[in-house]
């Protein structure tokens, strides 16, 4: 068979509406007993104390720096949604869950629609292309049934996107304005749509409606602000900021000057090629768009120029302006990389050549191969987590003592149990510059009044071990198997709890 034909196949109507269905049915079958992650338990705390106080906290985090009693930094809007959840159907997983799935298959909804709407620049774009993207696409298999911020952030920032586009007027550009402000309140990084809307504006040289856009973004984005008011709030917020665990929060910190200032900036802008490249979830989509610019970049410059120059000012804006380079943060730049994609394939006929069908077809296979990867991953992680949780917990007196438990297992015992989650002893670990020891961690625990501890089997994996001190400790018991340790309160010996 020859590479045209192999390329016709494959990019038939046909083909790709069947892997489209596969993995959308095994995107659903994935849904069963899936792995709970630690950005569930962690979004999903704050909400379930925010549902309970009205503020947020982190409880199973203590000692470390006032957040098992106030945390000021938090994504407001996505946690006001979850609390409100929370409220509604009680303390669980799946409400968060299933409320970012429902997000997700909106966007792709009204995604679709605007690419079927024959008003739009978009109808020239094959729509199975862009729906291959954002469906066959390990991030959103992954993080379309997490509860974490991005996918809402994304389809905020990307329906202030479309209303851009069209019949200009003040409705839509207020519209525009205020789901970009709403972009932001969900989460920080959303400010990359305000400035890129801003600029698309400007460009056109609608100096009115970049002002209201402007306007109406700030009114939404002050709300973020609404706890803050209060007399030492914003200091401890700031205070908060500056002591955070993971350096996301001081690309800018310094007391060196403009020059200084500069220069951290075009050296977090040298590194956001890693962004695009961060692991094998992204390659595919990443290729696929960097290469429709090197191959096709005057048609799709002369066809989409705003699409491009709203990207661009993105991208430049999240790097700048976001809290890191990251993956996750791929998803808010996800429908424009899809769209310039999915642009590309339309454009390819059989008068193009070899090489590029042949480098295009490499990468949609590339592209297939790893969501068939992130399945299995998903599908050998599978666990009954509030089971689990609910089982080794029993014996555990309601709300008294300490015990140390890996972060998931706060579904659904958070109410019941006095629990403190490895998250304390990971950040202890970042402030101490280097991984505890035995002796240092069990000296910790107790100083934290910490003595009795779930470790979960992925904890003691030769491979993915957390603590180094576990994986020795533990060798050769049974790799599925949950442990359940006592801290003798005298030798400070650990002691299996039968």
């Amino acid at each position: 068979m020859t590479l045209d034909k192999v390329f016709s196949f494959v990019t038939t109507n046909k083909t790709i509406n069947w892997l489209i269905i596969i993995v959308f049915v095994l995107f659903v079958i994935s849904l069963i007993d899936r792995y709970i992650y630690i950005d569930d338990a962690w979004f999903g705390e704050q909400a379930y104390w925010f549902s309970k106080l009205g503020h947020v906290r982190v409880s199973t985090i203590i000692d470390f720096y006032g957040w098992d009693e106030r945390l000021f930094v938090y994504h407001k809007l996505n946690i006001i949604i979850g609390s409100a959840l929370i409220t509604i159907f009680e303390w669980s997983p799946e409400p968060l869950r299933i409320f970012t799935l429902i997000v997700f298959l909106f966007f792709l909804t009204v995604t679709y629609k605007s690419i079927k709407n024959t008003e739009t620049i978009w109808n020239q774009i094959d729509s199975k292309w862009v729906l291959f993207f954002l469906i066959v696409n390990p991030l959103t298999f992954l993080y379309s049934y997490t509860f974490r911020p991005e996918i809402l952030v994304m389809s905020l920032g990307f329906f202030s996107f479309l209303l851009l586009f069209g019949k200009q007027t003040c409705l839509r550009i207020l519209f525009s304005g205020m789901l970009a402000g709403l972009a932001i309140l969900v989460h920080l990084n959303g400010a990359m749509f305000v400035i890129a809307g801003m600029s698309l504006l400007l460009i056109r040289k609608e100096f009115k409606l970049s002002v209201m856009f402007a306007l109406f973004a700030s009114i939404i984005t002050s709300l973020y602000f609404y706890d803050l008011w209060e007399p030492g709030h914003f200091d401890s917020f700031l205070y908060q900021i500056k002591h955070w665990p993971d350096d996301i929060t001081t690309n800018y910190e310094s007391d060196e000057g403009v020059l200084s200032l500069l220069l951290t900036v075009l050296v977090k802008l040298s590194s956001e090629h890693q962004r695009f490249f961060w692991s094998h979830d992204v390659w595919g989509l990443s290729a696929m768009a960097i290469f429709a610019l090197i191959a096709k970049g005057k048609v799709l410059w002369k066809k989409y120029k705003e699409l491009l120059i709203y990207l661009l000012v993105g991208v430049i804006s999240l790097n700048i302006f976001g809290s890191h380079i990251a993956e996750v943060n791929m998803l808010l730049l996800l429908p424009f990389l899809a769209l310039i994609a999915a642009a590309f394939l339309t454009e390819l006929n059989q008068r193009v050549s070899t090489i590029i069908k042949a480098i295009a077809l490499f990468i949609i296979i590339v592209q297939i191969v790893v969501v068939v990867y992130g399945f299995a991953n998903i599908f050998s992680n599978r666990e009954a987590t509030t089971n689990i949780s609910e089982n080794i917990l029993l014996d555990f007196l309601e709300n008294k003592e300490k015990v140390l438990v890996p972060y998931r297992f706060i579904f659904n015992q958070l109410p019941n149990k006095n629990l403190v989650s490895y998250k304390t002893m990971e950040y202890h670990q970042v402030e101490n510059g280097q991984k505890f020891t035995k002796e240092e961690f069990i000296e910790l625990a107790t100083e934290l009044d910490i003595y009795y501890l779930v470790i979960s089997p992925e904890m003691y994996d030769k491979n993915e071990g957390m603590y180094p001190w576990m994986i020795e400790e533990f060798k050769g018991i049974n790799n599925n198997q949950f442990l359940r340790l006592k801290i003798d309160n005298d030798s400070h010996i650990l002691k299996t709890i039968e």
